[in-house]
């Protein structure tokens, strides 16, 4: 079945979902699914509410950073 959209268009959805987590590209013309969108939605909301939190008790961004990958 053929939808008339533009290839570029296309490719440029299958980028986005790639910066966003969602799809992986593999050698060839393979891509995987590898995240669900409500994850990376979850944790931007989070991340957003952290940075809220942070800047209304005086730390900065390069504390918080310190902070997050002391845990990793």
């Amino acid at each position: 079945m053929a939808l008339d959209v533009n290839t570029n268009t296309v490719l440029r959805a299958l980028r986005r979902l790639r910066e966003e987590g969602l799809l992986e590209f593999r050698r060839g013309r393979r891509v995987r699914v590898v995240g669900r969108a409500g994850d990376r939605a979850e944790l931007l909301v989070a991340a957003t509410e952290l940075v809220t939190w942070a800047k209304t008790h005086g730390y900065d961004i390069d504390e918080v950073i310190d902070i997050i990958r002391s845990l990793y």
